[in-house]
């Protein structure tokens, strides 16, 4: 068995040299004999030794006569595995102390994060107030004149001569178009032919009735003649002074509809009048509010077209009936246009105080902040913030009420507070 055995080994760790000649030099390629290869894979581990003899055709009886480097294969793997995992075990070793070390250096070095908890933060605050606060209730609407008038034809005609144009003021009875009254004037004088000849006839019927020649009839048929034809000229008379359009308010004219030369037939629309001295706005308001509104109330009103300007007016009328398809109630504010500055048409902010406190405590409405629908303010005392819940009532311009929480005097938190915890270190600095 030794014998054969040795033939084997003999034939296995043949070793081919192989020299070939290239462009850059001379290349020499030398293969491995079987064991050189067995004993490599065995540095590696268990598996690659097994896979590395099955590329080569051993078997298990081969393997055990391999010799690595004095020792057999069996055992050259095992301490060549227990060296390996002694290696690691002094890297882990090594690591774990470098660990140790650094940490050691950051327990003697203060952390940023500490440093940062322990500033205080830069605030700015307000002192809570007593003042008064009034409750408005607020909504828009546009202007309108509180007189307006259409004006519009009576009789018919062609618009001859204009008198007026639009923006002119006119007082009431004023002139403001003629039209053609040739034809009227005609059948005016036919008329008044008409009735002097039924008046002559009336004469002698009553003559003639009087003594007896006549009939009841006879007579009464020439009155109703006279009279008839009198209701005709005073028909015609009208028409005639109504060919001359006049102003039925005073105001200004703020849209003319006509031209010369139109015929108009009556009902014709001319012009339109408004009296701008008084202003009115009327709103919708919601019928939950139906009890807080009534007449006699301050309405404080804002124009976009007139900056910087606030005019003051009352709540004129409240109706007494909610609209059931809405849901809401007509009130008009009325106010004074004093300079003529309010023009019809104009979109208006209305602001209806209804309700009004004295001695209220009040905040800077920007203190309070809102989380989760609970509203509470940041009160500085002895260098901290303290969180503080708060129940709000009314709110007017940059301020509102307080019903409960704070009393006056105190400081509160109005720049600074976003995402501050309770009780943290503050420092005031003015704004």
């Amino acid at each position: 068995m030794g014998e054969k055995m040795g033939k084997v080994v003999c034939g296995v760790f043949l070793i081919y040299l192989v020299v070939g000649c290239a462009d850059n030099g001379d290349e020499v390629a030398i293969e491995l004999s079987p064991s050189e290869q067995i004993c490599n894979a065995a540095k590696e581990s268990r598996k690659a030794v097994a896979s590395k003899a099955r590329n080569l055709g051993l078997s298990r009886t081969d393997l055990r006569e391999i010799v690595c480097e004095d020792v057999p294969l069996q055992q050259f793997i095992k301490s060549y595995s227990e060296s390996s995992k002694g290696t690691l075990v002094e890297e882990k070793n090594l690591k774990k102390s470098e660990v140790a070390g650094k940490d050691k250096k950051r327990e003697g070095t203060p952390k940023k994060g500490a440093e940062l908890k322990s500033r205080p933060l830069p605030v700015a605050v307000a002192n809570v107030e007593l003042g008064r606060v009034d409750a408005f209730y607020s909504s828009s609407a546009s202007l309108r004149a509180e007189e307006e008038a259409s004006v519009v034809a009576r009789t018919e005609g062609i618009v001859k001569a204009l008198f007026v144009e639009e923006g002119d003021r006119v007082m009431l009875g004023t002139p403001l178009a003629q039209l053609d009254t040739r034809k009227l004037e005609l059948e005016v004088a036919r008329t008044r032919k008409n009735i002097e000849s039924f008046d002559r006839a009336y004469e002698r019927a009553k003559t003639l009735y009087e003594s007896k020649m006549i009939s009841p009839d006879a007579y009464d048929q020439a009155l109703f003649s006279l009279e008839r034809e009198q209701a005709s000229l005073n028909l015609q008379l009208y028409e005639l002074e109504e060919a001359t359009i006049r102003a039925p308010i005073e105001g200004f004219i703020t849209m003319r509809h006509i031209k010369l030369g139109n015929t108009l037939r009556p009902s014709d629309l001319a012009f339109e009048i408004k009296r701008a001295a008084v202003i009115e706005a009327t709103i919708n308001v919601p019928e939950k509010e139906i009890l807080k509104l009534r007449t006699g109330q301050l309405a404080v009103v804002l124009v976009d077209a007139v900056e910087g300007s606030e005019f003051t007016g009352i709540v004129d009328r409240v109706s007494p009936e909610v609209d059931s398809s809405t849901g809401t109630f007509r009130v008009t504010v009325s106010l004074e246009n004093k300079g003529n500055r309010l023009k019809p048409g104009m979109f208006a902010r209305i602001n209806i105080r209804y309700d009004t406190k004295e001695n209220a405590v009040l905040v800077a409405r920007n203190a309070v902040v809102t989380q989760k629908s609970e509203n509470a303010v940041f009160v500085v005392r002895s260098g901290r913030a303290i969180r503080q819940a708060v129940v709000l009532g009314y709110v007017m311009g940059d301020k509102v009420e307080v019903l409960n929480g704070l009393v006056e005097g105190d400081q509160v938190v109005v720049t600074g507070q976003s995402g501050m915890r309770d009780k943290a270190l503050v420092r005031v600095v003015s704004l």
